[in-house]
C-alpha cells in the first residue's frame, strides 16, 4: 500500500462522503472513484423504523470526524465538545454526563500521537501535543 499526503480539508470531504460499512479512505476513495474493485453496496428499504432498521450504528469517533469536518478539519476542545454534542442532540443519540471524558477517549484511542492509541484507526492528530487541547483529523 501507499501513503499520500492531503490536506486535512480534503481528508474532511473524503469523510464527508463515507457510506455505512466503508471504514477507511481506501474503501471511501474506491467507491467516490468508480473503481472496477469497488464492492457495491447493496440498500434495502426497511419496513420499520425502529432504532436498529436504521443502518449501521453510528459511533462516536463517527461524530468526532463529522464534527471536525464541520469545524475545518481542526479545533480546540471545547468546540468538539459543543459539535458533537450538537449532532448527537439533533440526530437522538445518546449523550451521557461524562460526554467530554469520552470524546476525549475516542481523540486518543484512535491518534498514534495518544500512548491510548489501540493500533486500529488513525483518524485524528494533536496539534499541540497530549493535553494541548487541539485536535484535527489526520
Amino acid at each position: 500500500m501507499r501513503t499520500i499526503e492531503i490536506s486535512t480539508d480534503v481528508f474532511s470531504l473524503i469523510w464527508a462522503k463515507r457510506q455505512p460499512g466503508e471504514e477507511n479512505e481506501d474503501q471511501i476513495l474506491k467507491r467516490v472513484l468508480g473503481s472496477p474493485h469497488a464492492k457495491p453496496q447493496i440498500i434495502t428499504e426497511r419496513k420499520q423504523s425502529s432504532p436498529k432498521s436504521k443502518g449501521k450504528k453510528v459511533l462516536w469517533r463517527d461524530d468526532i470526524v463529522d464534527a471536525l469536518g464541520r469545524l475545518g478539519g481542526e479545533a480546540d476542545l471545547h468546540e468538539i465538545y459543543r459539535t458533537v454534542t450538537d449532532i448527537r442532540q439533533k440526530a437522538g443519540r445518546s449523550l451521557p454526563a461524562s460526554v467530554d471524558a469520552v470524546i476525549r477517549r475516542e481523540l486518543e484511542n484512535n491518534s498514534s500521537d495518544s500512548e491510548s492509541f489501540t493500533g486500529h484507526r488513525n483518524l485524528f492528530r494533536s496539534v499541540n501535543g497530549i493535553g494541548g487541547g487541539r485536535w484535527a483529523l489526520r
